[in-house]
């Protein structure tokens, strides 16, 4: 189930990408950006679109890589507590089923 998303999701981003793209080519004046007093070099809209669509992806990138790292660090500890848990758990057994039995040596 796992594959079938990751490969919906893949298609998913590529379609979006050609129908960028392809908006894109209906849009191929050259344009300035202005932002303050930086002015950028004039690029067709398309290039404009792409570089958007690339800094947007790998902010992505970077954002999933810091969530993922997080959750697989959070299961990393929740799991040793278990371990720890189940090992002071199977003690106590241990220690109830050795007091619980009879001592037969001390009888004879």
């Amino acid at each position: 189930m796992t594959f079938i998303k990751k490969w919906s999701l893949r298609t998913l981003l590529l379609l979006v990408f050609i129908v960028a793209l392809l908006a894109a080519s209906e849009n191929s004046q050259a344009v300035a950006l202005v932002f303050l007093d930086f002015k950028s070099p004039q690029w067709p809209v398309s290039w404009w679109m792409l570089v958007a669509f690339v800094i947007g992806l790998g902010f992505g990138l970077v954002l999933n890589t810091l969530t993922n790292t997080r959750l697989r660090l959070d299961a990393r500890r929740a799991k040793k507590i278990v371990a720890e848990s189940q090992r002071a758990l199977d003690q106590s057994r241990s220690q109830l089923v050795e007091n619980s039995q009879p001592n037969t040596s001390a009888s004879v």
